[in-house]
């Protein structure tokens, strides 16, 4: 009768030994998780988007040419128009008199009261503008720049390059006048060339923050030539001497005035373990840089960075939803939001810094109307978008298209029409695309009489794109031109 008792105490022995090693084991396991749980200080340097913002605004120093229609320069931050920039810029490189930058609608270039021979020929380079063409006058007599100053918080300079030939002009006296052209105070009498060779680069700048200036009226500044020096060149013949001007620039602050309702910068960091956000957040880029610190357990993780300008909230995915289900998306009408981001996994196992470079979610969309005349016939433009709306799942692109962004479809928006623009612009949402989506677009041009015209186009492209559409506004049975722009990732134009 004793060995059932032995066994159940070799048993309860047994048990007692199991237990004691699942206790240690236990606790061994304990002490491993509170070392993966240790809190490390990340701190996030955003950067990327302040570069590619600058081309648009075009921040000093590191400008390049935004390529758009008379390109606002005030749409981006509060933050960065507190910084010096291009008010007003004119490359030439498009063969027009239009701005390449502007911050105002109405600025303009007058060379000879309007009764000048001009063209375009070989110009110069200057910060990021290629050196493409420069405007050419023969027989200079007067040029007048006007610069509307409305939404400026202060000016700075005002600066072009000048070349001439042997038989042009040598020096220059500039003027600038506040009321309209009606009176024109000196604001340098004379102004020799350094380099007397035939169209040989000469650069001027001239400082402005001490003019007492209206800033809710234009600026007027007018160039005369002057012989100059002729020891070196042939003597000045003022009706038949080339003058060459390029850079035409004016730098200063825009006001701070937001230019876009929502200016913020959106962050998500998922866990890689279960897919599920672990910390969000967002703050106003108007207000505070693009810089943040976070505390993380150690670990993998997945993050989601983005900052955008827009008039109206960016549509996102519910925070309750994993990473696979994590999406963004724009409404269709707010056309001119410019959206850049961050998506990357990244491991933490001490404090650490995150290089986050973000990149555009967009590309832009341009119409260059090439009617010699016409066009002041047409005062609005809807844009009805062919293509599906687009969002963006980074961490799953084969994510089915959400309710929220079915619920977009179909919609139109509309672009008011200056004709001396020649052309209109808008954004496109695309987020970050491995492969060129295509995108078709029904445009329908209004004038007094009602629709003018409607055409379709399409192209299939990726984001970081500038895509030209060129051709004639109100030409029928001709394709528009394209144009992809490399400058961004590509440019692409195409006649229509």
């Amino acid at each position: 009768m004793k060995q059932p008792y032995l066994i159940c105490q070799a048993s309860s022995l047994c048990i007692s030994l199991l237990a004691l090693c699942c206790l240690v084991s236990c606790s061994r396991s304990s002490d491993h998780h509170e070392v993966d749980m240790q809190i490390h200080r990340v701190y996030f340097k955003v950067s990327g988007f302040e570069s590619q913002i600058a081309p648009l605004a075009g921040l000093l120093p590191g400008i390049s040419k935004p390529g758009n229609i008379a390109w606002p320069a005030d749409r981006y931050g509060a933050f960065w128009r507190t910084q010096e920039q291009y008010l007003y810029y004119w490359s030439f490189n498009d063969s027009s008199l239009a701005p390449d930058i502007a911050l105002n609608a109405g600025a303009a270039i007058i060379c000879n009261q309007g009764q000048a021979s001009t063209s375009f020929a070989t110009g110069f380079a200057k910060d990021s503008f290629p050196a493409g063409l420069s405007l050419s006058i023969r027989g200079l007599e007067s040029v007048v720049i006007q610069m509307p100053l409305q939404k400026v918080g202060a000016i700075t300079s005002f600066g072009f390059d000048i070349s001439s030939s042997n038989t042009g002009p040598k020096d220059f006296a500039i003027l600038y006048s506040n009321d309209d052209g009606a009176s024109y105070h000196t604001l340098s009498d004379s102004n020799p060339f350094l380099n007397m060779g035939s169209q040989a680069r000469n650069s001027f700048s001239f400082r402005l923050d001490t003019l007492p200036l209206d800033l809710h009226r234009s600026l007027y500044i007018k160039f005369l030539p002057k012989a100059g020096d002729r020891t070196q060149v042939s003597d000045y013949n003022p009706a038949t001497g080339i003058t060459r001007l390029d850079n035409v620039y004016l730098s200063g602050i825009a006001d701070s005035t937001p230019a876009f309702a929502y200016q913020k910068l959106d962050y998500f960091i998922f866990r890689e373990s279960d897919s599920l956000l672990f910390a969000h957040g967002s703050f106003d880029l108007a207000q505070q840089n693009p810089e943040f610190q976070l505390s993380l357990p150690s670990g993998r993780y997945l993050a989601h960075l983005v900052a955008s300008f827009s008039q109206q909230p960016l549509i996102w995915s519910d925070t309750i939803v994993p990473a696979s289900q994590h999406f963004l998306a724009l409404q269709p009408a707010d056309y001119l939001a410019a959206v850049y981001g961050f998506a990357d996994t990244f491991s933490v196992y001490g404090d650490q810094v995150i290089q986050a470079v973000l990149k555009r979610y967009y590309s832009q969309i341009q119409f260059q109307f090439t009617d010699a005349q016409g066009l002041e016939q047409i005062n609005r433009i809807v844009v009805e978008p062919l293509h599906p709306v687009w969002w963006f799942a980074p961490f799953n692109p084969q994510l089915a298209q959400p309710p929220a962004v079915n619920n977009l479809e179909g919609q139109t928006f509309e672009l008011a029409f200056d004709p001396s623009t020649k052309g209109f612009t808008f954004h496109q949402f695309l987020g970050n695309v491995a492969q060129p989506v295509l995108l078709r677009y029904r445009i329908y041009l209004y004038g007094k009489p009602g629709l003018l015209r409607q055409f379709e186009v399409s192209q299939a492209i990726v984001n970081n794109v500038k895509l030209t559409f060129k051709g004639r506004a109100l030409g029928y049975g001709t394709n528009f031109g394209i144009l992809l722009d490399e400058q961004w990732q590509s440019e692409q134009e195409s006649d229509f």
